[in-house]
């Protein structure tokens, strides 16, 4: 059999299963059909926050790649703390406080309870319902598993943190988007107050501590006036302590006005807990809207369906042409082929 005979065969057994591969192919063309067609809708909300922070932390837009690649996770997104922003958007004990916040406008249910709904009520082709536990906290956790699968987080040239979610109704993508964007702001905020109040603290107690010295100092300096009541304390005996105790109140006087300084900035800061990032892309309707084409998905199925079973119908016609080939290459002719394999039975 040559090239020619192989190609009026294969004609011709593509043409007596005709009727087969037709069938196949719109089997696969209404399949894939149906799964692009029963493929749930999903939305992508996008917004992008920026620092409100004034210090020189903010990455470059020369590094801005670098950060998103991790080669450079030290960078911060405010001078109030070295966390990283985006490893802070995609931590889980962001997505769990997310996962924990309850809506007010969808029944004031938990994100996580409002997920399970939102499953079920936007099932794909052959996906099962969402069970999650029952046990609150469990929930919680899964549906900080659930925010995983949509939540992204990068950095742009600008330097701007840019947040998308992806979700499957529309109510719920702009809860979790803004939730998100909240619990941000909010986790930077804790920290700046924490950071205030260990401050104050540790400053009220040194202002404290100070105070008692001065007050030492003084009852030492009492306590030589009243030794020095009848002596002469221009001598050098008596002048000497009486100068060193003047010297180090001085010096301790003028610690405790830092002191002080720094306690009144520490409260300062402490009554001053404003956020810390704002919004300028909200995360509002219109979102990016992902669906599958059924036109394109069955014509794909309609075209690997009639692939599939042409291959197969074939497959026969190729498998003994190259066998024939092979025996060719190794043995020779098909007539010195025969000769050979009579003289050696």
């Amino acid at each position: 059999m040559n090239t020619t005979e192989l190609t009026t065969a294969i004609f011709n057994r593509l043409r007596r299963f005709r009727f087969i591969i037709i069938t196949v192919a719109v089997v696969f063309a209404l399949l894939l059909a149906m799964y692009a067609k029963n493929t749930p809708v999903t939305l992508t909300s996008k917004s992008s926050i920026f620092s409100l922070s004034s210090g020189n932390d903010n990455p470059s837009a020369t590094n801005a790649l670098s950060l998103i690649l991790g080669s450079e996770s030290n960078k911060s997104f405010s001078d109030e703390t070295s966390i990283n922003i985006i490893e802070l958007a995609q931590s889980r004990t962001t997505r769990e406080a997310v996962a924990s916040i309850r809506v007010p406008s969808m029944g004031n249910k938990p994100i996580a309870s409002l997920l399970v709904d939102d499953i079920n009520h936007h099932l794909g082709w052959m996906e099962k319902e969402a069970e999650p536990p029952k046990n609150p906290e469990q929930l919680i956790i899964w549906g900080g598993s659930v925010l995983k699968n949509g939540i992204t987080a990068t950095i742009n040239k600008n330097s701007m943190l840019v947040l998308t979610y992806t979700g499957r109704s529309e109510p719920l993508v702009k809860a979790i988007s803004y939730g998100f964007i909240d619990k941000i702001s909010q986790f930077y905020i804790d920290l700046k107050i924490e950071k205030a109040k260990r401050d104050f603290e540790f400053a009220t107690s040194k202002v404290d501590s100070l105070r008692r010295v001065i007050g030492t100092k003084d009852y030492m300096l009492i306590a030589i006036d009243k030794r020095t009541l009848f002596t002469n304390t221009e001598k050098l005996e008596y002048r000497v302590p009486h100068e060193n105790l003047l010297a180090d109140k001085q010096m301790i006087r003028s610690q405790y006005a830092q002191a002080v300084a720094n306690q009144q900035s520490a409260a300062y800061k402490l009554q001053k807990a404003t956020p810390l990032i704002k919004v300028l892309d909200k995360p509002e309707p219109p979102y990016e809207v992902q669906s599958r084409s059924a036109i394109t998905y069955g014509a794909i199925g309609f075209f690997l369906g009639a692939l599939l079973v042409s291959a197969l119908a074939i497959s026969g016609l190729v498998l003994k042409f190259i066998k024939q080939e092979a025996s060719k290459a190794i043995f020779g002719s098909s007539s010195k082929t025969t000769s050979t394999t009579a003289s050696v039975l």
